[in-house]
């Protein structure tokens, strides 16, 4: 079986990916204006989608080789599992579109707004 410390891992890693995200952004954001020049900023939210994707993904694959079934009422490590793995697939999916929303917000947006 998977461990669960695997599993946490690509639970959080979006949430971990957004949030550095937007703590890079915001302490790069007086350069990008002073500079006017944002393309820092845009690789930071780059490689965010692409850890969060990544994460996604790799829940998924362990949701698949867990039996591909939600969790039901019965305890038990695999259902342990198959919580942690479904989750993941679920949060990743969710902080891959907040990240890609400030992307788009980045992109329409000047670099001193």
């Amino acid at each position: 079986m998977i461990r669960h410390s695997v599993l946490w891992t690509l639970l959080l890693g979006g949430a971990a990916a957004w949030f550095t995200s937007l703590v890079a952004n915001f302490a790069l954001a007086p350069w990008a204006c002073t500079l006017q020049w944002k393309i820092a900023l845009y690789c930071i939210s780059i490689v965010a989608l692409a850890l969060t994707a990544y994460c996604g993904f790799s829940s998924w694959r362990a949701w698949y080789r867990l039996g591909r079934e939600f969790p039901g009422e019965a305890g038990g490590a695999v259902a342990g599992e198959r919580v942690l793995a479904s989750g993941g697939v679920l949060l990743n999916a969710m902080f891959f579109l907040v990240i890609f929303a400030q992307g788009i917000a980045e992109s329409i947006l000047g670099a001193c707004q």
